[in-house]
C-alpha cells in the first residue's frame, strides 16, 4: 500500500512540475545556444562588412575607370595601368575577354573562372567570384563553424591584460576576394582583388559582450532553477494538504475516492471481488474524553498504522470522520472474508484491551463485473464510492442492534430501510405542503378526579400511497436531516389554530404540550418565532405547553436560559419531557425556569422487588412540589400506578390506562361527554 501510494504521489509531482522543468531546460538550452549563434552572426557581420567595403571600392574603381576612358580617350587597359599606381598593398586586377583569356594581371593570382559562386551573407554579392577566403592553417573561413569561431574568440580573453596591447593586431583569418569592377568596354571584363583579414580587435570587444552575457544569464538561471526547486516544495505541501488526513498523517478521503475509483475502473480488477468495508469504533468521544484528544489522534494513527501494514496489493484505506475508516478489501469467498476481518478486530481491540475500546465492521460487496456471454468480463464505470461507503456504514449502523456481532453485511432488510429513508425524504415536503401531517391528541387525567386535565400534541402522518405511518418510521429521518423544525413549527401551528378555535366556538379549553426539538435551539429568536407563530392564530399562550426533551439541555446552557425566558415572559409554559433519562437533570432544575417535569416510561416498566423505583419517583414527585412544579407520569397502563401516583400528589397521568393518541374529533367528543 505504500509503495503504491509513493507511486501515486510520483505520477502527480511529475504531472505538476513538468511545465517547470521544461520552462527551465528550455532556457538553459537557450542561454547555451545564444552564445554560438551570436558568435556566428558577429562572423556573418565582420565578413559581410568586410566584402561589402571591397564591393564598394570595386565600384568607385569601375566609375573612375569610366570617367578615365571617356574624358581622357584612353583604353581599358591604359585605364587599369593607370590605376594600378594607385592600388594599395594585398590589391590586384586581373582583365579578361570574354573566352577567359586573360589580357593583363598586376599580381600572381588569377580568379578561377570554372568555380565561380554567389556568396550570400547579410547580402548576396552577385559579382563574387572564388571567393577564397584562407586562414593560417588554409581553413575556408566561411566553412568555419560558429563553435570554433567562438573557441577562437574566447582564446583572446587572457591576453586581454598585456600591457602593450600588441596582440590586438594579430591576423586571426586572412584571405581574398575578387569582385568584377563595373566597365563600359565591350568583350573586356575587369576584376579587382582585395585583401579579407580578421584581426584580434575586430573580436576582442565581442569576446568581453560574451563573458558579460554569460554572467547576466547566469543570475536568472539561478533564480529560475530556484522557482523550481521551490515549485517542487509547494507541490509536495499541496499533495500533503489534498491526500493527507490531519489526524492520522495517512490517506484522507479525497485520496481514498479516487484511488478505489481506480483500483476498481482497472480492466484486469473487473472479475475480482471486492468489499467496502466501514471500520467503527465504539464510544471514541468517550475515550477522549477520558484520555484526552491527543491520546485519541495517536489511538486514530495506531489504528492507521496497523491497517496500512495489513493492506494487500490493489486495497485501500482512508479514515472518513471520527473515528470511523473506509477500507476497500478484495476477497476470494464469505467465509475466508469474515475469518480474516474477525482476525483484524480482534487485533485491533487488542491494541488498547486495558482502554475497554471496541470495533466492529459493515460491509457492502462489490461482485464482479461479467457480461451475457460466458467469461466474458467489463469494466465497472460509473461508481460512485459514496454510495457504496454509505451502505456499508448504514450495516455497521445496525450491528449494535444484535448483541455479540461485530460484523455486518449490507443486505436486503438494510436496502430497504434505506430505500425508505429516501422515500421519507422525498416526499416530506409535499406532505407538509398537502397536511398529511395529522394532529392527534393524547388526553392527560387527574389521577384523583379521573377527568382530562390537559392533552399532549402528537403526529401522525397519513399517506394516500402508504396509509397510516407511526411516528418512529419518519421522526428519527426527519431529525437526522433537519426537517424536524419545519415539522414543529406545523405542529405549533396546528395547536394554536386548535386552541383559537376551541376559543371562539365557546368549547371547553385545556393545556395542550406540543415538543419542540432540540434543533430549533439554535436560533436565537426561537422564543420570538413561536410567539409569531401563536399570535397568527390569536392563541393565548398559557395553553401551549411546551415540550423539551432533557437532550436539548445538553447544548449551550446560556443561549437556552435566554430563550426559555423569553418563552416565560411571552407567557408559554415549558415543560422537560422524559426526566430521568440523563445525568444533568437536577441541573438543569436549578438554572431553568421549568413549569412541568414529565417522568419517563422508564420508571413504571418492569419490576420493582425492592422497591426502589417508587422511592426515586415518591422524592422526585416531592422535590418538584417544593420548586412548585407540576408532575406528569407518562406510559401509565396499569390501576396499580394510577392508585400509588394518586397517593404521591402526581398532578397528571398520560398513558393506555385513560386513553391512546386519538384525532382531534374524538378527543372534542371525550371533553363534551364529561361536560
Amino acid at each position: 500500500m505504500k509503495k503504491c501510494k509513493k507511486q501515486k504521489i510520483k505520477r502527480l509531482y511529475k504531472k505538476s512540475i513538468w511545465p517547470s522543468i521544461a520552462l527551465f531546460l528550455f532556457f538553459i538550452i537557450s542561454c547555451a545556444a545564444m552564445p554560438v549563434m551570436f558568435a556566428g552572426i558577429f562572423k556573418e557581420y565582420l565578413l559581410d562588412s568586410q566584402i561589402a567595403a571591397i564591393e564598394d571600392d570595386a565600384q568607385k574603381a569601375g566609375d573612375f575607370l569610366t570617367s578615365r576612358m571617356e574624358k581622357e580617350g584612353e583604353s581599358i587597359l591604359e585605364a587599369a595601368a593607370f590605376l594600378e599606381r594607385y592600388l594599395g598593398r594585398g590589391n590586384e586586377l586581373c582583365i579578361t575577354d570574354d573566352s577567359g583569356r586573360i589580357l593583363r594581371q598586376t599580381g600572381e593570382t588569377v580568379p578561377d573562372f570554372k568555380q565561380m559562386e554567389k556568396v550570400t551573407l547579410f547580402e548576396e554579392y552577385l559579382s563574387a567570384l572564388n571567393l577564397d577566403i584562407t586562414r593560417a592553417d588554409s581553413s575556408d573561413a566561411f566553412a568555419m563553424s560558429s563553435w570554433e569561431f567562438l573557441a577562437r574568440c574566447m582564446e583572446t580573453l587572457p591576453k586581454s591584460y598585456d600591457k602593450d596591447r600588441k596582440w590586438l593586431n594579430n591576423v586571426i583569418f586572412k584571405g581574398y576576394y575578387w569582385a568584377e569592377i563595373p566597365v563600359g568596354a565591350k568583350g573586356i571584363h575587369l576584376y579587382y582583388r582585395s585583401d579579407v583579414v580578421l584581426i584580434q580587435k575586430h573580436i576582442y570587444f565581442m569576446s568581453v559582450a560574451l563573458v558579460a552575457e554569460a554572467v547576466l544569464l547566469t543570475v536568472p538561471s539561478i533564480l529560475l532553477f530556484a522557482n523550481v526547486v521551490s515549485s517542487i516544495g509547494m507541490q509536495k505541501r499541496m499533495v500533503n494538504l489534498l491526500y493527507l488526513d490531519a489526524a492520522t498523517g495517512d490517506n484522507n478521503w479525497t485520496y481514498f475516492q479516487q484511488r478505489c475509483k481506480k483500483i476498481l475502473g482497472r480492466f484486469r480488477n473487473a472479475s475480482s471481488t471486492y468489499a467496502m468495508m466501514n471500520l467503527h469504533m465504539y464510544r471514541y468521544g468517550d475515550y477522549c474524553a477520558c484520555h484526552g484528544s491527543r491520546q485519541g489522534e495517536a489511538l486514530l494513527e495506531k489504528i492507521s498504522s496497523y491497517l496500512r501494514v495489513n493492506m494487500e496489493c490493489g486495497e485501500t484505506f482512508a479514515r472518513s470522520e471520527k473515528a470511523d475508516f473506509g477500507i476497500l478489501l478484495r476477497y476470494d469467498g464469505i467465509k475466508l472474508l469474515e475469518k480474516r476481518l474477525k482476525k483484524l478486530l480482534a487485533e485491533l481491540t487488542g491494541m488498547q484491551n486495558d482502554k475497554g475500546i471496541a470495533f466492529c465492521a459493515g460491509l457492502y460487496l462489490i461482485e464482479a463485473r461479467t457480461g451475457k456471454i460466458r467469461h466474458e468480463v467489463r469494466r465497472r464505470r460509473q461508481l460512485d464510492i459514496d454510495q457504496m461507503y454509505h451502505y456499508a456504514e448504514a450495516a455497521s449502523g445496525t450491528v449494535g442492534e444484535r448483541k455479540g456481532e461485530h460484523i455486518k453485511f449490507f443486505d436486503q432488510q438494510i436496502l430497504e430501510q434505506q430505500l425508505w429513508k429516501l422515500k421519507v425524504e422525498e416526499q416530506m415536503d409535499d406532505a407538509l405542503f398537502n397536511r398529511e401531517f395529522q394532529l392527534y391528541l393524547q388526553a392527560k387525567y387527574d389521577p384523583v378526579t379521573e377527568k382530562i386535565a390537559g392533552a399532549e400534541a402528537l403526529v401522525r402522518w397519513i399517506s394516500p400511497k402508504e396509509g397510516m405511518i407511526s411516528p418512529n418510521r419518519f421522526i428519527p429521518i426527519f431529525e437526522e436531516n433537519g426537517f424536524i423544525t419545519k415539522l414543529d413549527d406545523y405542529m405549533i401551528s396546528a395547536v394554536a389554530k386548535l386552541q383559537s378555535e376551541w376559543k371562539i366556538q365557546g368549547k371547553k379549553q385545556v393545556p395542550v404540550s406540543v415538543n419542540v426539538s432540540r434543533a430549533n435551539f439554535t436560533r436565537t429568536d426561537l422564543a420570538q418565532h413561536i410567539c409569531r407563530l401563536a399570535d397568527s392564530y390569536g392563541a393565548d399562550h398559557d395553553l401551549i405547553e411546551l415540550e423539551l426533551t432533557e437532550s436539548a439541555f445538553f447544548g449551550d446552557k446560556n443561549i437556552l436560559q435566554q430563550i426559555l425566558k423569553e418563552l416565560k415572559m411571552y407567557g408559554f409554559c415549558i415543560a422537560m419531557d422524559d426526566f430521568g433519562t440523563g445525568y444533568s437533570s437536577l441541573n438543569s432544575l436549578k438554572d431553568l425556569p421549568i413549569d412541568v417535569l414529565k417522568l419517563d416510561t422508564d420508571f413504571f416498566r418492569g419490576g420493582d422487588t425492592n422497591g426502589r423505583g417508587e422511592i426515586v419517583v415518591t422524592e422526585t414527585i416531592r422535590l418538584a412540589k417544593k420548586l412548585n412544579m407540576k408532575i406528569v407520569a407518562e406510559g401509565i397502563e396499569k390501576k396499580e400506578q394510577v392508585e400509588f401516583l394518586a397517593a404521591q400528589g402526581c398532578d397528571m397521568i398520560q398513558g393506555y390506562y385513560f386513553a391512546k393518541p386519538v384525532p382531534v374529533g374524538e378527543f372534542e367528543k371525550m371533553l363534551q361527554q364529561e361536560a
